[in-house]
C-alpha cells in the first residue's frame, strides 16, 4: 500500500508508471472533481477510473475485499473516507470472486484504519484487503475516484 497526496505526488514515491498517470493534466484533482459518475475508460480493460458519489457508514456494516488482476488508486475527491485494512491475503487464488476481480471478506481483523481527506489517495495493490467508504463521525455522501490498473500492465512498464 502507498499512501499520499495529489497535491504532494514528488515526495509520494510512486512508481514512474503510476507517477506519470497521476500527474497528468486531466487527472488533477480539480479535473477529477468536476467529473461526472462513471466509467472512464484510458486503456479498454487494463487501465480505467470509475468516479462516484457513496454515502459512507459504519464500519461494521461494510465488507472487506482485495483484488487479484488490479490495482486500486482511491481518491477522495471531496469530503473524508476512513478506509479500515487487514492483513494481506497470501492465498488469493483459493476464494471465489463476487463479481470480476472483486473478492469479498467475511469479518477480517482490521489492524488499521486510514482517513482520507481531499486529494487523498491510498494504492492498494493485489491481495491488499481493504473496507473503503466507512464514516468519519457520521455519516454523509462523498465523492471519490477508484483508478484500476491491471498488474500486468505496471509490470509491462
Amino acid at each position: 500500500m502507498i499512501v499520499g497526496n495529489l497535491q504532494q505526488l514528488a515526495i509520494a514515491m510512486l512508481p514512474p508508471p503510476l507517477l506519470r498517470l497521476l500527474s497528468r493534466p486531466d487527472l488533477s484533482l480539480h479535473k477529477l472533481q468536476q467529473r461526472e459518475e462513471g466509467k472512464y475508460d484510458l486503456i479498454e480493460d487494463t487501465l480505467f477510473y470509475i468516479v462516484s458519489c457513496p454515502t459512507t457508514a459504519q464500519e461494521a456494516d461494510l465488507k472487506s475485499e482485495f483484488h487479484d488482476r488490479y490495482l486500486d488508486i482511491q481518491i477522495v475527491l471531496l469530503g473524508q473516507e476512513m478506509i479500515a485494512l487487514s492483513p494481506t491475503v497470501t492465498s488469493p487464488h483459493d476464494r471465489r470472486e463476487t463479481k470480476p476481480d472483486l473478492i469479498f471478506l467475511d469479518n477480517p481483523a482490521i489492524t488499521t484504519r486510514l482517513l482520507l481527506n481531499v486529494g487523498d489517495f491510498a494504492i492498494f495493490y493485489p491481495g491488499e484487503v481493504h473496507r473503503p467508504t466507512c464514516q468519519v463521525g457520521s455519516s454523509a455522501q462523498i465523492k471519490k475516484v477508484v483508478f484500476k490498473i491491471c498488474k500486468t500492465w505496471l509490470s509491462a512498464q
